[in-house]
């Protein structure tokens, strides 16, 4: 995992996910995800995901079937 957040990072992720920022949005999300990502990355914290979450969503709901 990184430890450097920058605005341009943050600018391109939400235009991927199609989430509309105003010009000084990604400057202040950088700013405030970027203790919490430095920290993770000094304890080298590893989140694991079993399933990807799309993917679980559609198998719960297959198993709902009747």
């Amino acid at each position: 995992m990184t430890d450097k957040v920058t605005p341009e990072r943050i600018a391109m992720f939400a235009a991927a996910a199609r989430v509309p920022l105003s010009d000084t949005s990604p400057a202040r999300v950088a700013n405030a995800v970027s203790p919490a990502v430095a920290r993770m990355s000094a304890e080298n914290i590893q989140l694991q995901l079993e399933i990807e979450p799309a993917t679980f969503v559609a198998i719960a709901r297959k198993g709902a079937r009747r």
